[in-house]
């Protein structure tokens, strides 16, 4: 196990990279709710607290204040936002986004201490599929709903293209999944395992309706071929008419872009680089996309954040605003940001915020909670 492993699930909390601090954005006090700002097609928006908004069970609740160590989805065919609640069960926001519950039928499985470290809800065959990286039992979980119809675990060490990584499981590395992404075009999933020594994306393809590793492997820790340092979050986009695999490298404060075979590509934003570079102290969990605006919840504080983290907005590479859970009445004890799922619900751009709640911090007095919050973006005139 790496050292970032052992200090609770990979969790670092220290300075890392060499960015430019002068990239950081702005923020405004705005009414009440102290709204940090983001552009977006020429407008100024800012970030409005929905306390009415994602009620949740109070058992939900008190489960998530110490155990949330998530991020969420949004099912592309009914609209609802998807999660697992570690030792509570899988549940599901409702697309108006008004309340969360417990998912009918679900298997035991999702109350038994899974989490959902990451997510990804995606389509096959017509079908929704959720999928899921736990990091509390080792797998990954893809779902109907409830259902679960593959979990896959450790691997043996002679599934994929590179020798490497095959080696690497062979004899018996570390297996932590911490993201998961459905490819539509290559039709495969990509998860990446940061919090291991070997640091590693790799695949898995569906056959005759089964779910096993195989295919594309790459990546390592720098001081082993690199490039990732806490390989942490992964998304998809389009590039001319190109699947392109982001991932972000938490430590090194970066979000990197590969083919589906794992070849470097310039991501929009850079120049030489094969990656973004983000603001100084940046350590970036999960990755989103809507409308063109990639979002980026930061594990840990920025300079200019008084303590707490934020929620990058990114445009073309580049910051164009944040958000800072911790700002907003009653959200105070959110230092942590792990999860953001933009959503648009008619002309309206909404964001759930996921934060952890760091242990050690707690033990020690520092009080910070998992919680769930929604935020609606609001138009400065």
């Amino acid at each position: 196990m790496s050292a970032a492993a052992s200090a609770h699930e990979g969790h670092t909390h220290h300075k890392h990279g060499e960015h430019s601090a002068a990239q950081t954005a702005t923020t405004l006090a705005a009414d009440s709710d102290i709204g940090e700002t983001f552009t977006k097609d020429g407008k100024t928006y800012r970030w409005k607290h929905r306390a009415d908004l994602g009620k949740q069970p109070e058992a939900m609740v008190a489960a998530a204040k110490g155990g949330l160590h998530n991020n969420a989805d949004r099912d592309l065919q009914s609209g609802e936002v998807v999660t697992v609640v570690k030792d509570y069960g899988l549940v599901s926001l409702d697309p108006e986004l008004g309340q969360w519950k417990l998912v009918e039928d679900q298997d035991e499985l999702f109350a038994q201490g899974m989490n959902a470290h990451g997510a990804d809800c995606f389509l096959l065959n017509g079908q929704s599929y959720w999928a899921f990286a736990s990091t509390n039992t080792g797998e990954i979980v893809v779902s109907q709903r409830g259902k679960i119809v593959a979990r896959l675990r450790q691997p043996k060490g002679d599934e994929f293209d590179n020798p490497t990584v095959n080696a690497y499981f062979a004899k018996g590395g570390r297996f932590t999944p911490c993201d998961v992404v459905f490819l539509p075009k290559t039709q495969s999933l990509v998860c990446v395992i940061g919090y291991a020594p070997g640091d590693f994306a790799m695949s898995a393809k569906i056959s005759d309706g089964e779910w096993s590793w195989g295919g594309a492997a790459w990546g390592g820790k720098v001081n082993v071929g690199g490039p990732f340092n806490t390989a942490h979050g992964v998304q998809v986009q389009q590039m001319d008419d190109q699947e392109i695999v982001e991932i972000a490298s938490r430590s090194h404060g970066r979000v990197y872009g590969f083919t589906p075979d794992g070849a470097e590509v310039r991501l929009p934003g850079t120049a030489k680089e094969y990656f973004i570079q983000l603001p100084d102290r940046s350590t970036p969990c999960n990755i989103s996309h809507l409308g063109g605006q990639m979002f980026l919840p930061l594990l840990n504080p920025l300079a200019d954040t008084d303590g707490v983290a934020p929620v990058l907005v990114m445009k073309d590479g580049k910051p164009v605003g944040r958000l800072i859970p911790a700002n907003h009445e009653g959200l105070q004890f959110m230092h942590h940001m792990h999860g953001f799922c933009p959503v648009q619900v008619g002309d309206t751009l909404f964001g759930v915020a996921l934060s952890w709640p760091n242990g050690g911090e707690n033990k020690a007095g520092k009080r910070n909670d998992g919680q769930i919050a929604i935020f609606e973006a609001v138009e400065v005139q």
